[in-house]
């Protein structure tokens, strides 16, 4: 690929990126970064396996583990073994609701 084709495909990733503000520390000024967000939609109303997470995520057990604790930490989800094997952990959401964040709390 010539270098300049390159030099614009990364100039429109940047536009996007900046655009849906998918860099920052507040993912669409919700107050959270856009992996506890991307996390808790995944997680719904049902819950899920934190093994299922890590597949459709793409992410690895100790960025997962991270983002568990710190929504955890916040009140937002739990996490317990399932079923009869205490390897599998499950993910539900609480009935905190979330709230917005000052960025100085991140």
């Amino acid at each position: 690929m010539p270098p300049d084709h390159i030099q614009q495909v990364r100039r429109f990733n940047r536009i996007v990126t900046q655009h849906v503000g998918a860099l920052e520390d507040s993912y669409l000024r919700r107050g959270r970064p856009l992996g506890e967000a991307r996390l808790l939609h995944e997680v719904g109303a049902d819950g899920v396996d934190v093994r299922i997470l890590r597949e459709r995520l793409k992410l690895d057990s100790a960025y997962i583990s991270r983002l568990l604790r710190s929504l955890e930490a916040q009140g937002l989800v739990k996490t317990r073994n399932h079923g009869g094997d205490g390897r599998v952990r499950r993910v539900v959401l609480t009935r905190t609701r979330p709230t917005m964040r000052s960025p100085m709390t991140l």
